[in-house]
Parts: structure tokens; sequence; C-alpha cells
């Protein structure tokens, strides 16, 4: 199990890496080229502050047009080579130009048009300086002073391109910062948040068959892991409990079968001796018979048993079964055991009862409910058998006249192989209550008892109401 949290783990891990990756990259090429933008949009509205002060510095005087660089910006432009450029035309013929300039044609690219942020007539290109550097380059043509006028200013892109290359590396080791560091807390966090998982694994692990006493503190456990830590408890209860109730079983029928087994050894020891009679070889035989069958009756009630606990008997297989007819059947099969003992056995149903479930372990339960009235009772007493209906519920009882059942000993008849009469002189195999509230249960109903000593007892079956028949 924490091998296949592990793995998925790791897989968690690896995606929200690769996610992250890939919203860093996403985000950090957004952001360079939005950074390109401002970069050379700052640049270019250098360019157009300067073409306003240039634009100026042309005057007229004594019918000559002159070009007088102010002192404040001629420091950059006069400077060979370094990065800031200008060159003007007038008529067609240069009239003043930057140091650098002289014999230089920059090639010019056109890229676009500034619409909103300078005069009409300015353009914009991508070029190369005298020096071999990248330069923006603002051309604009104009008219004054009654002549035709073209000034271009060029200016050098490289401090720019060195701004946009630091920011695009600090992007690279930020995001690569922020990858590593979130893959390290998130393998971190998995790493101790598998820890509780872990521990409870371990503690499963430590109980086997020899230690199933033992049980997970659900108290010392992490908090998300305590429900299913009391699921496992619980689970480990029933488990026990059932594993419990086979020993229990099978030490039982051990002991039971032992009883006609050394009945039928000691019968055929004392015939085997010498040369018997044919009436004591009967004899012997109808012993052996007698025993032998009830070897059957055990045998066939730890079946009974052993599928209920198996859970063969499946309440997706129910259907609808007349009520009546499995107490008829159960009536029908008793008859000569209430022959013998003189106890009558009276019905009183409404043939058209249903109840869903599955009609063979229905007459089984019913069978034994209405044998051990008979057998359970004095000579000449009563069984009577009354179904009603009562909220929803079918409500069986089956009432005798016999003996009674101390109320202390009320819950332990439906126990396994406990008989109330200690001397087992009913001959029962103290499994039919057992059967009979294993059989009730797995179709949804239960079976209680009420008993007086001397003067009879009254079992009451609850079976859901399945409906009725159409007459």
């Amino acid at each position: 199990m924490i091998r296949v949290f592990r793995s998925m783990s790791s897989r968690l891990v690896l995606l929200l890496v690769l996610c992250t990756v890939a919203v860093l990259g996403a985000s950090g090429l957004f952001l360079n080229l939005h950074m390109e933008r401002l970069v050379i949009a700052s640049v270019d509205r250098t360019l157009h502050s300067k073409l306003q002060i240039f634009t100026g510095l042309l005057h007229e005087e004594h019918g000559n047009v002159e070009f007088e660089l102010d002192e404040s910006i001629a420091g950059e432009y006069v400077v060979p080579r370094s990065g800031h450029y200008y060159r003007v035309w007038m008529n067609g013929r240069p009239l003043a130009e930057s140091p650098s300039m002289a014999g230089y044609d920059l090639e010019l690219a056109q890229l676009d048009r500034i619409g909103d942020m300078g005069s009409v007539g300015e353009e914009l290109f991508d070029s190369t300086g005298p020096a071999g550097e990248p330069v923006r380059v603002l051309r604009y043509r104009f008219s004054a002073l009654e002549r035709n006028f073209e000034l271009i200013l060029a200016e050098s892109l490289e401090e720019s391109r060195a701004v946009l290359s630091d920011f695009r590396w600090m992007l690279v080791a930020t995001n690569l910062t922020v990858v590593v560091l979130l893959s390290l807390s998130v393998w971190l966090m998995s790493k101790y948040s598998l820890k509780p998982l872990q521990d409870f694994s371990a503690s499963i692990e430590a109980i086997s068959h020899k230690n199933l006493d033992e049980r997970i503190d659900s108290k010392s456990t992490a908090l998300e892991l305590q429900r299913v830590a009391y699921s496992f408890n619980s689970m480990l209860d029933r488990l026990a409990m059932v594993i419990e109730s086979q020993k229990r079983l099978v030490a039982d029928a051990s002991h039971e079968l032992k009883t006609p087994l050394a009945v039928i050894k000691s019968e055929c020891d004392v015939v085997l001796q010498r040369v018997r009679s044919s009436r004591e070889y009967r004899e012997a035989l109808q012993n052996i018979e007698e025993t032998t069958g009830e070897m059957a009756r055990l045998v066939n009630d730890l079946l009974s048993l052993a599928i209920l606990d198996a859970g063969i008997v499946f309440s997706d297989s129910y259907c609808p079964v007349v009520l009546a007819e499995c107490i008829d059947h159960a009536v029908r099969l008793t008859e000569p055991i209430a022959a013998e003992r003189e106890v009558k056995v009276t019905v009183e149903i409404d043939r058209q009862l249903q109840v869903n479930g599955a009609a063979g372990s229905l007459k089984e339960a019913f069978l034994n409910l209405v044998e051990n009235g008979i057998k359970y009772n004095r000579v000449g007493g009563m069984v009577t058998i009354v179904a009603k209906v009562d909220k929803g519920y079918v409500a069986v009882r089956v009432t005798d006249t016999g003996v009674g059942i101390d109320p202390e000993l009320h819950e332990r008849v439906f126990e396994r192989f406990y008989r109330a009469d200690k001397q087992g002189g009913s001959g029962g195999t103290g499994l039919g209550l057992s059967i009979v509230k294993s059989i009730i249960e797995v179709h949804n109903g239960n079976i209680s008892l009420t008993s007086t000593p001397g003067r009879g007892s009254c079992f009451t079956v609850l079976l859901p109401l399945a409906g009725r028949r159409g007459s």
C-alpha cells in the first residue's frame, strides 16, 4: 500500500513540477515580450522628445537657415560613435549631422508609424549604427521656413538589449529557483505526509492471526487516518468474532460428534466380542441407526450454519414467498412427532401474505420453530401459529404450552449447541434456534422470545412484508 501511495505521490510531484514549469515558462515569455515592448517604447518616446527639441533648433537668419545644436544635448551627439546620431537634410541637401554620420548611410528597414504619439510624418526604423551597433531610427519629414526638411535621429539599442538580457536571466534564475524550491517543498511534504501512513501500515502488518486481539490506537493516529483506524478496528472486532465463532463451532461440533461415534464404536465392540443372536444383532444395528441419525441431523445443521455464515443466501436473489406455504410445510413434516406426543398444532394466517426471501431457508426456519414447540411441549399440549401484519412487517408468533424457559436463559437459547434441557432428553443438536436466528436475520428480520417457566413459550418472528398476492 505504501508503495502505491509513494508511486502516486511521485507522479503528483512530477505533474505539479511540470505544470509549474509550463506556467512559469508561459508567464516568463509574456513578461519578456511585455518588457521588450516597454523598453523599445521608452526609446521611441525618447526619440520623439528629442525630435521636438531638434526641430526647434532650426531658424532663419539673414535669409539663411541655420541649425544650432544646443549645448545641453550636444555632448552625447558630438562624441564619435556614442550611440546618439542625427542628420538634417534641407531641400535634399545635408544641413547638419553627427561626426560619426559623415559618409555613413543608415539602411532603414521600416517598422511602423507613430500615429498617436507624434506628428504626422514620423517614421520608425531599425538599422545598424556606424559602430555596428543596433539602433532605433526616427525619421521626420516636414516643411518649415518655406523649405522642406528631413530630420533623422538614431539611438543605440545596446543598453536596452543589455537590460532585456539581464531581465531574461533574472526570469530564468527566478523560475529555476521557484521550480527547485517547489519540488523540494512538495517532496518534503509528501515524505512527511506519508509518515503517518507508513506507521499505520506498519501497525496493520504487525497484526496477524496470532495477535488478533491487538488494535490500532486511533487517538494517536493522524487525524486524517483516525476514521480509517476506527473502521479497521471495527473490522478486526468482527473478524475476531467470526474466527472465535468458527473455533467454538469446530470445538463444539467435535465434542458433539464424539458421543455418537463412541456409541457406535461401543456397540460394534460389544457385538464383535462373540457370536450374537439375530435379536442382539438387530438391537445393536437399531442403536447404531439411531445414533447415525443423530449424527446426520447434526451434520445437516452444521451445514446450514456454514452456508449462513458464508453468506451464500444473498438478498439479491430474494423473491416473494407465500408465508402460508412455508408454515404448511413445517406443520406437515412435524405431524408424526405431534401425533406421537398428542400435541395439537393450529394455524391462523392470511394465506395471501408474502415476504421477500429464499423459500427453502424460510421453510427450514419455521420447521425448526414448530418442531421445537412440539418437542418441548407437554403431552396433550398445543402449538399455535398466528401471523398478522404489523407496521410493514409480518409478525409470526409460534406459541406452545410446554415447560417454558427461565428469563435469564432467553438469550442463551439462540447460542449454538446450547440446550435448555441439560440431559438432552429432546434429542436435539442445540443448533435449531441458532439456525432460525441466522436465517431470520439474513432476511432483514428479527426473532424474540417471551416465556414463563411451566406455562410455555412464544417465539415472535418479524419479516418485511412483500405485499399481497392478487386474487
